[in-house]
């Protein structure tokens, strides 16, 4: 499978278990939920029920997961929850926030000072869905080596990690966006990526994938690059099935949950 920020032998069971979502040894998430969280970002909506904290309990909460990696190196699940109105972020100025939630800008970028010197470049998203904001390191987003057959160049995929949109020689338009659960979003619902692993080429198909802009119309995905690489992708020992690796399910069963 891809490299992803997160290993699955880390993921905090504990945590998982007190939210009801780990039983008898089994994970109650869809490889799609759990590739989201190991690869950085959050999981579409998940209904959790019958919560119970000191002096609290709550019969539903909806709400997106997430992991972050603790300064002890430890990782802990983090519950983003529906708010009523836009949280404000600590990075961000209030023409920024307001740029992002009304859509005039995808995402705003920060440089963060880090130790020794060093700094890292990190784009900060507005999530709709839960109304506040999530942000992600730049130089940690994993880029394809082609799309849809389509070989990315360096440029491309510097843009790519920045969350621009790119525009590839058939038309078809790709962005990342890490407050995605599938981490990109195209004007095509479906999509031939091509990574690079262990120094061969492996082909990973993605479907369902959601608009550049909510709400608009995307294009038929069977161009003749599309139709070109998928032919490729069939007949190649290296395919990368969506979601988690036949190790991966052994190491953690999987059963759906409930979905908003």
């Amino acid at each position: 499978m891809m490299n992803t920020l997160f290993d699955i032998k880390e993921l905090p069971l504990s945590q998982f278990e007190d939210l009801g979502l780990y039983n008898d040894k089994q994970l109650l998430l869809g490889p799609e939920e759990i590739q989201a969280l190991l690869n950085g970002r959050r999981t579409d909506l998940i209904s959790l029920r019958a919560l119970k904290g000191e002096g609290f309990e709550i019969e539903r909460l909806d709400a997106r997961l997430s992991l972050r990696r603790e300064d002890s190196g430890e990782l802990s699940l983090m519950i983003h929850p529906i708010y009523r109105t836009a949280r404000e972020h600590p990075l961000l100025t209030a023409g920024e926030m307001d740029d992002l939630i009304n859509g005039r800008k995808d995402f705003v970028g920060r440089r963060i000072d880090k130790e020794e010197g060093r700094w890292a470049m990190y784009n900060i998203e507005y999530d709709p869905e839960t109304k506040d904001f999530a942000g992600y390191d730049v130089a940690k987003v994993q880029t394809p080596e082609r799309i849809n057959g389509m070989l990315l160049n360096e440029e491309e995929k510097s843009a790519f990690k920045r969350g621009e949109l790119i525009e590839l020689t058939d038309g078809t338009r790709v962005q990342h966006r890490a407050s995605d659960p599938k981490g990109i979003r195209s004007d095509r619902k479906v999509l031939v990526l091509s990574v690079l692993l262990d120094g061969g080429i492996s082909y990973l198909l993605i479907r369902g994938i959601r608009s550049i802009r909510d709400g608009a119309n995307q294009l038929n995905h069977h161009t003749t690059a599309f139709n070109q690489a998928l032919a490729e992708m069939q007949g190649a020992k290296n395919v990368i099935q969506q979601g988690l690796s036949p190790e991966d399910s052994r190491h953690l069963g999987t059963k759906k949950i409930t979905r908003h």
